[in-house]
């Protein structure tokens, strides 16, 4: 009587090891699946710092451990844009806002973020090229004297500035601190290489940014030529800067 007593004691505690040991071969698995998918995605900003900054342009330059992407998205001050990763990093300029800006880095479903406060005096106008192909897509800008800021003039004799770079997806930032009066155009041109003749396309316009009577504008399009230029919008400064 004892010995079966044991015996169906020992066979009960296998029948529920088996039982326990089958039911965490199915969850470790799945913990260790869930650790190595937010370690292959885990975001590392190094630049800029959280704190303070004087400097009017500055690097976003970071790492995606792990992470395949050819790009990612960056939203900066609430403009979402595409900007290159190779190797799992990212490494892009940017222009800094007056006052307090936000950088966020977004990819393969997770996200870091940082802030920081710039003294930079304000811009009366800023514009924003970016578009969502490894491709090549320039931003010109051609004030009211019919003097063209671009990739190959970078700083006007008016004080426009070109901030760029020679990477795919890069975007590209034009500003004017002390705008002229007239009337303003924005254009883009297409180059479509590497096999990319179409590129979706979108362009920001900030006038008067970090002030009381800041404008935003937006435009979206899709550029289908090759080495064609687009005109996409004509602006106005009056001559009280309003």
């Amino acid at each position: 009587m004892k010995s079966n007593l044991l015996f169906l004691l020992n066979l009960f505690l296998k029948t529920r090891i088996k039982k326990v040991m089958k039911k965490y071969l199915i969850i470790i698995p799945i913990l260790l699946f869930s650790i190595m998918e937010l370690k292959a995605s885990s975001i590392i900003i190094e630049t800029p710092k959280a704190g303070y900054m004087s400097d009017q342009v500055y690097l976003i330059k970071g790492t995606i451990s792990g992470y395949s992407g050819k790009s990612a998205i960056l939203v900066l001050n609430g403009l979402p844009q595409t900007i290159p990763v190779v190797n799992g990093k990212f490494s892009i300029k940017a222009v800094a806002s007056p006052g307090n800006n936000l950088v966020e880095i977004h990819a393969n479903g997770q996200k870091e973020r940082v802030s920081f406060f710039a003294k930079v005096p304000s811009k009366d106008i800023k514009v924003l090229l970016t578009w969502d192909t490894p491709s090549f897509v320039d931003l010109w800008v051609i004030d009211p004297t019919g003097e063209k800021c671009y990739w190959n003039s970078t700083v006007t004799k008016n004080g426009g500035n070109l901030v760029y770079d020679d990477s795919n997806y890069a975007p590209q930032t034009f500003t004017m601190v002390k705008a002229l009066p007239g009337i303003y155009s924005i254009q883009i041109q297409n180059y479509g290489a590497f096999g990319h003749p179409v590129s979706r396309v979108k362009v920001y316009l900030v006038l008067y940014e970090g002030t009381p009577r800041e404008i935003r504008k937006e435009w979206l399009f899709s550029a289908t030529k090759e080495r064609s230029v687009y005109h996409i919008t004509d602006f106005f400064i009056e001559s009280d800067g309003r």
